[in-house]
């Protein structure tokens, strides 16, 4: 019988000595290739796998990276709303590269100016200026921080102004009933009910305590109406909203009062803004207003809120001193103002001067500048305001 000589290996140490990871290497293999094979062959789709994961991973982390740093956001096109608050179309665009940062300004700073509404709003029985309207003659009335500033900013103007700026023409305003009058068709007011009017007019009448900060009306039936600065004093609270929410360039536009707060960005044609002002009557505007920087534009004139009777145009600007609609001048636009309720308030101080005094006037103010249309339509400016107009008319047709 032939033997066969059976050559045994030995292994220089037990298996169980063996690090686990050159047994998982080993042992498929003693049952053969094919099983080697498919060990091999799952470990490389792992593998591949894995790979294919960090490859998505990487390539998601750029495209987050890339619209952060290239998405534009509102730094070509604002981010724009509009509504209808402090009696006026308000629209405030707003520029950044955070969206969300952006709207939720916008959105606050509306708020703000709601907040503003519900102060000053005399048309609203529930707003504060109802109630001290309604009281104030009985006794002083505390009044809150905001109102106490729209009352001593009312008072600098009505010094400032010689007494044209009057935010006790409220009685005036209610006889003249303007917006009611040109619904209806009504004759205006007989010279009897504007002179009764007019002897509740006057802030001399007025007694303010700057250390209660309260106010005291010393005649019965004085009526406080601040929509001659209600409006601007708003611009300085909604900007603030604004800025305290990283927001660098925006405009706050309340149709006859404007502030541009910042420059307007380079990627939107900036750093100037391009504002027209609009033409008392039909027609191109006046002119362009081309500025970079923070700045306030308010315009008063006789085509904003009127009606016209037997031929004659009666506005809701009033001359304290006749107690008629101002005839002095059909338009004028200030530019530059101490603050928001001292441009809105200016405007309106100088078109009841007219021209040429109104002119003048803003020009005394700070270096403020203005544009005025005369009775006549001929256009006139303070020199300061010439470098900052573009396509400026000489006379609107009438």
């Amino acid at each position: 019988m032939i033997r066969r000589r059976v050559r045994v290996f030995r292994l220089h140490a037990p298996i169980s000595h063996i690090p686990g990871a050159i047994i998982g290497d080993i042992l498929p293999c003693v049952n053969g290739k094919k099983a080697c094979d498919e060990k091999s062959l799952g470990k490389k789709n792992r593998r591949d796998t894995l790979v294919v994961i960090a490859v998505v991973i990487v390539m998601a982390g750029l495209a987050v990276l890339l619209v952060i740093l290239l998405n534009p956001g509102y730094t070509r096109e604002p981010y724009q709303q509009e509504k209808y608050v402090l009696d006026t179309r308000v629209i405030i665009k707003a520029y950044g590269k955070n969206q969300s940062q952006v709207e939720g300004a916008v959105d606050a700073a509306f708020q703000e100016l709601y907040r503003i509404d519900g102060l000053a709003n005399r048309y609203d029985p529930q707003s504060e200026i109802s109630r001290v309207n309604a009281s104030a003659a009985a006794g002083p009335v505390v009044l809150s921080h905001d109102l106490w500033e729209m009352f001593a900013a009312g008072m600098e103007l009505y010094e400032a102004s010689g007494g044209l700026f009057d935010i006790t023409v409220g009685p005036l305003v209610d006889v003249w009933d303007v917006k009611g009058r040109d619904e209806r068709g009504d004759a205006p007011p007989t010279d009897e009910e504007i002179k009764l009017a007019m002897e509740l007019v006057g802030s001399d009448k007025l007694v303010l305590d700057e250390a209660a900060r309260s106010v005291y009306f010393t005649r019965e039936g004085m009526i406080v109406d601040l929509g001659g600065l209600a409006k601007g004093y708003a611009l300085d609270r909604a900007e603030e909203v604004l800025l305290s929410r990283g927001i660098e360039s925006a405009i706050i536009n309340m149709i006859s009062t404007t502030l541009t707060s910042g420059d307007k960005p380079g990627s939107a044609g900036g750093p100037e803004w391009l504002l027209e002002i609009l033409n008392p009557r039909e027609g191109e505007p006046v002119a362009i207003l081309k500025f970079p920087g923070r700045n306030y534009i308010s315009t008063s004139g006789d085509y904003q809120r009127f009606f016209e009777f037997e031929g004659i145009r009666y506005h809701h600007i009033i001359d304290p001193r006749t107690g008629y609609p101002a005839r002095g001048t059909m338009a004028v636009t200030v530019l530059g103002a101490r603050n928001g309720a001292w441009a809105d308030a200016m405007s309106t101080a100088a078109f009841i001067m007219g021209y040429p005094e109104g002119l003048d006037w803003v020009e005394s103010l700070d270096g403020s500048q203005a544009l005025m249309v005369d009775p006549e339509g001929i256009v006139h400016i303070t020199p300061g305001m010439e470098p900052l107009l573009v396509n400026l008319l000489e006379k609107v047709e009438l």
